[in-house]
């Protein structure tokens, strides 16, 4: 063959002898037999040309591009979503663990790996498409053929941009694939600029106890009743009333007249109903517990008239009755013997109206009830007092006794706190009405004596009693117990909730957020995705008419075997080396082209000497579009 002669005739290639020695040498030694067997190896068999051949796809190549690039700009996309969605995720969790940290750090690394590779993937992809077309367009030498198919990789790109400035050969190919270089290394790096989107934040402060009233402290059991702190509850209940209201008509406005602020008036059937939440803290502001107060009093009149009563109930009069004919009959027997008496001693005993508390000698309620006489009248208001609990998480339900903070009755004798106490028998408490209203105006006492003075003239003679007057008395018993509970709710020692009452200080924290710009952070997804459409779209515009081959190294090795087949024997020489003697054996340029299929087939593309650069359509693909990328 005359190329072969001049292979061996020029000086650089005249090595080759020995590798053609060595390959023969070792085809022979695959003929030996083996000693640890003792049967010969056949020989390889050589293939055949005369086989059957699969037909050739090549014309489903642009399918299985656009198949290639959606795969990979899926993955991308993928990635990208749920790494905004780990993102939303962990910004909303205030504050993040030490766990949940490093969780945020595992899954931040990994997805913005997995966006990495897709676009690596897919910037690579577009590199071995775009090696045909810049093939087809020009000729080249081997070298440079070398270094336009390995372009996909960031080094073979690089590698041909400094060979071509090294030459100073710098051409449309430079420029294109200088253009290739940048894109894959941006591409394949812009997922780092997430991390200018978020931020984890470290907050320090100091992390306040949730504190609860002390009720069992020594200032609330042993000090409630005494003389010194009567004066300032009774103050408090005075000028909590909210407004004055002595001279108009008791039913006007009656839920505003008889509202407090920061507890709740409910008016039921016949009853006046306060409650309040009782209060927590954090540091040094009020927060609402999960236990309710409930102060619930009904009130009706009793008429006394010539040793006998009558009871008022929802405007009837029902009597009269004797001393024993009610259950609290020592009650009622001795309060409205006070009220019935001649004796001057006890009419300056009952002089104006006066409260009382029924007590037993022993200490023991015989009855929660309070008893409020109307001045120069026979009439007294009788009122049933009670104290409730309730939580929050079943409104329901009530508390027992025993778990209950408050004692039922107890706190309504706060009625009674500095005012002179004096009665009978040590089973009642009478309280004179000198000493109550000088803690109950200007609202309480006018209104008391207002309503009081109902019961004479015409309305006595008529036997009725106006409407709501009921509800206002009620109110004034109701709301004492409920005001000395939220005065004292913030007066009172405290104790921290928890396993350590005595903590009452607050511990330094440092609390770790995750700060996410999400300008920002649909800026780079705009921009990564953005840029992929685009970099499919100019490939595909490029590539637009070639036949694009996969990116296999069996089909490339099949493209150069017309090249490569020139001379023998260099299955051991270096890509520099091998090019290097290609060029020398072909004296000519080669580029990318096709040309006519045998008997009429499909056309053959080829890397050789005067192809053809225009790449017609497959016959079976006659009425597609001469689109092949």
């Amino acid at each position: 063959m005359p190329s072969l002669r001049l292979l061996r005739e020029s000086s650089p290639l005249r090595t080759i002898s020995y590798s053609q020695i060595l390959s023969k040498s070792l085809d022979s030694l695959q003929t030996l037999p083996t000693t640890h067997t003792g049967s010969a190896k056949k020989p390889m068999p050589k293939g055949s040309t005369k086989r059957p051949l699969k037909p050739s796809s090549s014309d489903n190549q642009p399918r299985r591009n656009a198949v290639a690039l959606a795969q990979r700009f899926l993955v991308t996309s993928f990635a990208l979503a749920l790494l905004t969605i780990c993102l939303w995720k962990f910004s909303n969790i205030r504050p993040l663990s030490k766990w949940e940290q490093r969780l945020f750090n595992t899954l931040s690394i990994l997805l913005t790996g997995i966006a990495s590779l897709g676009l690596g993937s897919l910037s690579g992809h577009l590199g071995s498409m775009l090696r045909w077309p810049l093939l087809s367009r020009t000729v080249y030498q081997m070298k440079d053929v070398d270094l336009i198919l390995g372009m996909s990789q960031p080094t073979g790109s690089l590698q041909l941009i400094k060979r071509h400035i090294r030459d100073r050969r710098i051409s449309r190919t430079t420029f294109i694939v200088t253009t290739y270089l940048m894109a894959n290394l941006i591409g394949r790096s812009s997922v780092a600029v997430f991390g200018l989107a978020y931020n984890m934040t470290d907050k320090t402060g100091i992390e306040d106890p949730i504190l609860a009233t002390n009720w069992t402290s020594a200032l609330w059991t042993n000090q409630i009743y005494s003389k010194e702190t009567a004066y300032p509850m009774k103050d408090k209940y005075g000028s909590a009333h909210g407004k004055d209201t002595s001279l108009s008509d008791p039913m006007l406005d009656l839920e505003s007249d008889l509202r407090v602020s920061n507890a709740t008036l409910k008016l039921g059937a016949n009853t006046t109903t306060y409650s309040y939440e009782l209060m927590d803290f954090k540091g040094g502001h009020p927060i609402p517990s999960n236990r309710t107060v409930y102060s619930t009093v009904s009130c009706s009149i009793i008429e006394v008239h010539e040793g006998l009563y009558w009871r008022w109930s929802n405007g009837n009069r029902t009597g009269p009755f004797d001393w024993g004919e009610e259950s609290v009959a020592i009650v009622t027997e001795t309060l409205l013997w006070g009220l019935n008496a001649t004796k001057g001693t006890h009419r300056a005993l009952w002089r104006n109206h006066t409260m009382s508390f029924p007590v037993m000698a022993n200490g023991s309620h015989v009855s929660p009830r309070i008893y409020i006489k109307c001045p120069h009248s026979e009439f007294s208001w009788e009122c049933w007092p009670t104290l409730t609990e309730t939580v929050r998480a079943n409104e329901s339900h009530e508390i027992q006794p025993l778990k209950a903070i408050f004692h039922p009755t107890g706190l309504y004798r706060l009625l009674t706190l500095g005012l002179g106490a004096s009665g009978g028998s040590g089973r009642l408490v009478y309280l004179k009405d000198s000493h109550l209203s000088a803690f109950m105006r200007p609202a309480p006492e006018n209104r008391i004596s207002q309503i009081c003075s109902e019961f004479s003239g015409p309305r006595y003679q008529n036997k009725t009693i106006p409407a709501g007057y009921h509800f206002w008395i009620a109110g004034q018993a109701a709301r004492l117990p409920i005001l000395a509970i939220m005065n004292a709710n913030f007066k009172l020692p405290r104790l921290a909730r928890g396993p350590t009452p005595n903590q009452i200080s607050g511990t330094a924290y440092v609390h770790t957020t995750l700060d996410v710009d999400w300008l920002r952070v649909v800026v780079v997804v705009a921009s990564i995705t953005g840029g992929q459409i685009l970099a499919i779209l100019a490939v595909l515009y490029y590539c637009n008419g070639v036949y694009t081959r996969d990116d296999s190294y069996l089909a490339t090795a099949e493209l150069l075997k017309t090249v490569i087949n020139r001379f023998d024997g260099g299955k051991l020489m270096t890509g520099e080396e091998l090019a290097t003697s290609l060029d020398n054996v072909l004296g000519v340029s080669v580029s990318y082209g096709t040309r006519m299929g045998q008997d009429g087939g499909p056309p053959e593309v080829d890397l050789a000497y005067g192809l053809d650069a225009n790449f017609p359509p497959f016959p079976q693909k006659k009425q597609a579009s001469r689109n092949n990328c």
